[in-house]
């Protein structure tokens, strides 16, 4: 006997996008309007010389969040990449990777609205993969979001040198990468765990201990080894000036691979609704 191939939910591809497109559309927005300010405080010497003095009375880890060492007067590409390292900016990415996938799996369980969607001609590999791919299209989507912020900025403001644009594409690109695979932990949370708040906390910590690490292995030598297991050693900038950085990006393209295919198995094998 033949099996009968369900047809892909393309309908619940475009429904669970409405959904999420007033939240995404706000982030978007904050974010590129964040690469705006951002610029029109580096474009201005005087504010660039105010706010570095301002960054020398604080603890060294906000000055190694922001940009570390690239945060010096003239080198002008450093200072409009705190735009892209602000912890503003990092707290828009996490609340998106994590909201999307809990919101359309987990959520959707506890609300008993699984069981209808699954009642449809819709199989659970195909509802995981709507999610993967709405959360993994919105990460990359962000991340083009905040480089035209750079680009529009650049038409805005005077920097007086040229703006490499090209290494800002590289730093989108690359953090496109990085976001995508703090979705796809998000994604594995959402298959794996029970409840919605369960698999947001998990996630979130999961995230934030990521964070922190990674700021304090930079400033803290006996933590040096820590940089390698973080997610944001990845993003580094001092790499992506010199091009590509290959090796790094294989590895995220790594993590979110098995991070979401994992997800995905757990999910199928998983009885619904919990």
């Amino acid at each position: 006997m033949m099996r009968h191939r369900v047809p892909f939910p393309f309908a619940l591809l475009r429904f669970w996008g409405g959904r999420l497109l007033p939240m995404w559309a706000f982030i978007g927005l904050v974010i590129f309007l964040v690469q705006i300010a951002v610029c029109a405080i580096v474009h201005d010497n005087e504010s660039v010389r105010t706010f570095l003095k301002f960054l020398d009375v604080l603890p060294p880890f906000i000055k190694t969040a922001l940009g570390g060492e690239m945060l010096q007067a003239g080198n002008v590409p450093g200072l409009i990449l705190i735009g892209y390292q602000h912890p503003l900016v990092l707290f828009l990415f996490l609340l998106f990777a994590v909201g999307a996938p809990t919101t359309l799996l987990t959520g959707e369980v506890q609300k008993g609205a699984m069981e209808l969607i699954l009642s449809r001609p819709a199989t659970k590999t195909q509802v995981y993969v709507c999610a993967s791919l709405l959360t993994m299209a919105g990460m990359f989507a962000l991340v083009l979001v905040m480089f035209l912020g750079t680009v529009a900025a650049t038409r805005l403001y005077d920097f007086g040198q040229p703006i490499p644009l090209d290494l800002f594409f590289r730093i989108a690109v690359n953090g496109g990468l990085v976001a995508g695979a703090a979705g796809a932990i998000a994604l594995l949370a959402a298959g794996v765990l029970a409840g919605r708040n369960r698999a947001v906390g998990v996630t979130v910590a999961v995230l934030v201990l990521d964070y922190f690490a990674w700021i304090v292995a930079q400033w803290w030598p006996r933590l040096s080894f820590l940089k390698p297991a973080t997610l944001f050693y990845y993003s580094s900038g001092a790499k992506l000036a010199r091009g590509w950085p290959l090796e790094n990006m294989g590895v995220l393209l790594l993590i979110i691979l098995a991070a979401s295919i994992i997800g995905g198995v757990v999910w199928q094998r998983r009885d619904l609704p919990l």
